[in-house]
């Protein structure tokens, strides 16, 4: 009868302290694996994360810039004199020879490394919200006058959009503007550089800065520099990298974030062959 007590009292016992000891520890094991797993993850996602917006960020800069700037000395008419086509208004007398691609009073290039600022000369049919003209005796749209500009706010990293249009108003802006809006955030910088044709077949001999160009006629062709960043990461390192970006370095950023130099060029439609 003593026997089958003792040994109900040794089958009942509970875990000893040294089985207690190993099982945390393999549970802490685990739990540490676990975490390190999911830090792992979550840091992984956030730099795909980080990469996809970058690359969302450099097809929209390149879709939208090119769609605007493309059409920079675009002029509907062979002969800019022409009061007998309904237009929607008279071309002023002093409006001959080719229309400039490039506005040179707002196009300017950034000193010590600031970004640029790049405007077109523009005569479409559309307003600066796409919207079409109101139609002329005609029928047809009226042409108006458009002058699109990209520049840098360095404030905020903003790429800044601004476009101006109505009626031709030689010497002076056309009198709708819609007010610089950021177009895009996380810009470091923008630079602009200027194809200029010297021999008049209608390709880029050659990209200068603004104002370096032999004549404002000449230019063909813009290309367009930016650096793009993403928001902090914190699992990434800190930024130690130099970006030479149309000729200019530009030093490292010292954040924990993801840094791209984006680089394209864009034909003048109307300029090129």
């Amino acid at each position: 009868m003593r026997t089958d007590i003792q040994r109900t009292n040794k089958h009942s016992a509970g875990f000893s302290v040294i089985e207690l000891m190993v099982a945390l520890a393999i549970t802490a094991f685990l739990l540490i694996g676990l975490v390190q797993i999911f830090s792992s993850i979550r840091a992984s996602y956030a730099l795909q994360e980080g990469l996809a917006r970058l690359q969302e960020n450099a097809r929209f800069a390149t879709s939208f810039m090119s769609r605007q700037l493309r059409e920079g000395g675009y002029f509907p008419f062979s002969e800019h004199e022409n009061l007998n086509i309904d237009i929607g208004f008279n071309f002023p007398s002093v409006l001959t020879g080719d229309v400039p691609p490039i506005l040179t009073v707002n196009t300017a290039e950034g000193l010590s490394g600031n970004g640029d600022t790049v405007e077109v000369n523009v005569f479409s049919d559309t307003n600066c919200n796409d919207n079409v003209n109101p139609a002329t005796t005609t029928g047809n749209p009226a042409i108006g006058h458009k002058q699109i500009m990209f520049s840098h706010n360095a404030a905020n990293n903003s790429l800044l959009y601004t476009c101006r249009f109505g009626a031709p108003l030689l010497g002076a802006n056309p009198p709708v503007i819609i007010n610089s809006q950021p177009l895009l955030n996380n810009v470091e910088t923008a630079q602009f550089q200027y194809g200029e044709d010297l021999d008049g077949d209608g390709s880029a001999d050659r990209y200068v800065n603004a104002g370096n160009w032999a004549a404002v006629g000449n230019i063909v062709a813009i290309r367009v520099g930016l650096i793009l960043t993403s928001p902090v990461i914190r699992s990434v390192e800190a930024d130690a990298q130099v970006i030479n970006l149309l000729g200019t370095n530009f030093a490292a950023s010292g954040q924990r974030e993801l840094r791209r130099p984006v680089v394209f060029n864009i034909n003048l439609r109307n300029q090129t062959l």
